[in-house]
């Protein structure tokens, strides 16, 4: 039931399961690395927030998407476009300020780019997840200023099997009738390591308690509905890794296809609206340890590419007849490498290393947000729009494709200042530049980041450490050129081509106690931006052709052209200070169970210091509390979150209402021979409350789902 940022603090606490009460001290357990540091930075000297999902708690959270098995998780919240196109928001932040990577690689999607793009990565057979935040993600360069997800799916063993094997995962979810199935398969022939994977997903509409929509043109209020039309997806995963150990590492590679078709909710429910995504996947990898150095210890290579595109279609009316039309495909083709050279000098130990990413991205078909579109009228002879001309030209040029390049240098160390203390930084270089397949001249840009930070014990049970940080972002190719209508936020969307790199400037305190009945960490942050850029209405209505209404027309457009609000990119100074809070309580030891309680909490200010005011989409405050009773064979437990009222709004938002949601859940080991099995099953939403995620463009049309129930079964052979 319970998700833990850290698992290192759920590890002490079952190490303290036997502890006497007032007994003698207790040996800590080892703690587990960061597999996203190039140092394997044990958790409890990271001097950054960090959060870990793997195990029995990554099992109990997950969910369809990436960003809904993390929602859980304090500093951690959703996009939630629908079910399907789902994204994680990382202390307020999303979009080009965060990436989402695939064992340390870029996932070569188009998420980024709207909201209504999916990420092709299924949590259903992963092993880890790991969050970065603030200044943890300096390595992953400024598209990452506002942290990184790494996804662990393990395709590429990493260590030698000990026996074939198979793990089988199948569940069903009432609120969507929803199946999901997969299964690995593993090896070994003596050095020799492979593995199959292959898993699938299908279900339909999803249930919401009873709400009602409004019409963004009309006003015109609609419902009440109980489904949330077009959420419904069918993906599937194939994949097969394989590695050779070493005498003194490893070297591997994996292959993967990825495809799924999913509705688009909204307004364009009514066109059925569908995305058909394919993306296939190659890795790299090698790790090799050095011994023969003074000061080289180890050489890691790590490459990734992916072949990506997904087409989006619905019905149009065409002469009274319906047709089905593609509107766009979006096509993109990349390549990321680093290779990082890890030393160690008496109590310094670093690594340095070159990083590189390599993109080709284009949007083909009649919608493009890349359209140079934008016309204002010029003329007006009388009072009827086919008599008016509009002759100026775009804001922006039409572009058909872009080329980008991104090469980097960075450099961490650590030094132990004693047994108690020990120091850390880093520096990053990013040289990057962009060709486009237009008018408008080619782009190269050079950014910079660093950070430093200090972890000190104050006894053998409390840590606290603090870091500051400093960071850059060039702005993105959609932030400085978009040109053309937007219809997942139902917006025609202007870029500015005079954008500066955006700028941060953060400090992070947190404390942590990691051994114990009592467990946990608090963390608070503040992060100034200059020139952060963000999306703003203009107070204009611009037709999908481009052209600008105007008050001589009574502010109408040609027969079959929809008319959309205008939004323009702009930079303003901006702050955000949060705080995030975990503490779980080893509260009661009996023979043979144990009560373990958990707490969480989390908040978070956007504030526009130019404009005055607050950011738009920032997640409402949240608290939760829990319990979990573990047996041998039985655990069962109960979660309730309460979201609070989001009344600090930004731009043209409303106020989202507060909302609690009880969640349960209970596993019982089941065994056949020398085969390890569970039985679950998780009741969501067992009050069937109507609730809103603030962060949402898509909030109106797509509430939570309501009361749920999964059965399901995971098995290891």
């Amino acid at each position: 039931m319970k998700i833990l940022s850290i698992p290192i603090f759920l590890a002490s606490s079952f190490a303290l399961a036997q502890e006497k009460q007032n007994s003698e001290s207790v040996a800590e357990l080892e703690a587990l690395s960061i597999e996203s540091s190039p140092l394997g930075t044990k958790t409890t000297d990271v001097t950054q927030a960090w959060s870990v999902l793997s195990g029995d708690d990554l099992e109990k959270a997950k969910g369809a998407t990436i960003a809904e098995t993390l929602s859980a998780t304090p500093g951690v919240s959703q996009t939630h476009f629908g079910p399907t196109a789902n994204r994680p928001i990382i202390r307020g932040m999303d979009k080009f300020r965060v990436r989402v990577l695939q064992n340390g690689t870029d996932s070569f999607d188009v998420s980024a780019q709207s909201e209504d793009h999916a990420v092709p990565i299924d949590p259903l057979m992963v092993d880890r997840i790991e969050v970065l935040r603030g200044s943890s993600a300096l390595l992953h360069g400024g598209s990452a200023i506002g942290g990184v997800v790494n996804v662990i799916d393990r395709s590429i063993p990493t260590s030698p099997y000990d026996s074939p094997g198979a793990s089988l995962r199948s569940s069903y979810t009432s609120a969507n009738e929803g199946l999901s199935y997969g299964a690995i398969a593993f090896g070994s022939s003596d050095k020799l390591n492979y593995q199959l994977n292959v898993s699938k997903r299908d279900y339909n509409d999803y249930e919401a308690p009873s709400f009602k929509t409004e019409n963004h043109h009309t006003g015109e209020e609609k419902g009440p509905f109980t489904k949330v039309e077009n959420s419904h997806s069918d993906s599937s995963i194939l994949g097969f890794g394989a590695s050779y150990m070493l005498d003194s590492g490893f070297v591997g590679f994996s292959l993967s296809s990825y495809e799924n078709d999913y509705g688009v909710p909204g307004e364009h429910a009514e066109s059925d609206t569908l995305i058909e995504m394919e993306s296939d996947r190659f890795e790299f990898r090698t790790e090799i340890n050095v011994s023969d150095s003074d000061w080289l210890t180890g050489i890691d290579l790590n490459i990734g590419y992916g072949d990506y595109s997904h087409s989006e279609s619905g019905w149009e009316d065409h002469n009274g007849t319906a047709e089905w039309h593609t509107h766009s495909t979006y096509l993109r083709e990349g390549i990321e490498g680093k290779i990082a050279f890890k030393h160690e000098i008496g109590n310094l130990r670093g690594v340095f290393g070159i990083h590189g990413l390599f993109d080709e991205f284009k949007i083909v078909g009649e919608e493009s947000i890349f359209g140079g579109l934008s016309r204002t009228w010029s003329d007006f002879p009388d009072l009827n729009t086919s008599g008016a001309t509009s002759s100026s030209d775009p804001q922006n040029p039409s572009i058909k494709g872009e080329e980008s390049s991104r090469i980097s240098l960075f450099l961490v160390e650590e030094y132990d200042l004693s047994n108690d203390t020990t120091l850390n930084g880093g520096i990053r270089w990013d040289s990057a530049s962009k060709e486009y397949e237009s008018t408008i001249a080619d782009r190269d840009d050079t950014t910079f980041s660093a950070n430093a930070g200090v972890s000190h014990d104050l006894s053998e049970l409390w840590n606290i450490s603090g870091n500051v940080n400093y960071s850059e972002r060039t702005p993105d190719s959609a932030e400085l050129y978009s040109d053309g209508a937007h219809h997942a936020t139902e917006a025609y969307e202007i870029g500015n081509p005079n954008l500066e790199n955006e700028t941060a400037v953060g400090v992070e305190i947190i404390v942590r106690k990691t051994v114990g009945k009592v467990t946990g960490q608090f963390s608070a942050f503040h992060t100034k931006y200059n020139d952060y850029i963000l999306l703003e209405h203009t107070g204009n209505e611009r037709g999908t052709d481009g052209n600008l209404a105007h008050e001589k027309f009574a502010d109408e457009f040609d027969a079959g052209v929809e008319g959309l609000e205008e939004k323009a990119y702009g930079a303003v100074d901006a702050e955000f200070q949060g705080i995030e809070l975990e503490i779980d309580w080893l509260a009661m030891e009996n023979a043979g169970w144990d009560l373990l309680l958990s707490f969480y909490g989390d908040t978070l200010r956007g504030k526009n210091k130019t404009e005055g005011g607050n950011l738009p989409r920032i997640p409402a405050s949240r608290l939760g509390l829990g319990f979990e009773v573990m047996q041998e064979k039985l655990d069962f437990g109960v979660k309730l979150t309460r979201s609070l009222k989001q009344d600090n709004l930004g731009d043209d938002e409303e106020v989202t209402p507060a909302y609690s949601v009880l969640d349960a859940f209970a596993t019982y080991d089941v065994h056949f021979g020398d085969s390890v099995g569970e039985l679950f099953v998780k009741g969501s939403n067992l009050t069937d409350e109507l609730a809103y995620n603030h962060a949402s463009v898509l909030k109106q049309f797509s509430p939570l789902p309501g009361r749920s129930v999964e059965i399901g079964l995971k098995f290891d052979f």
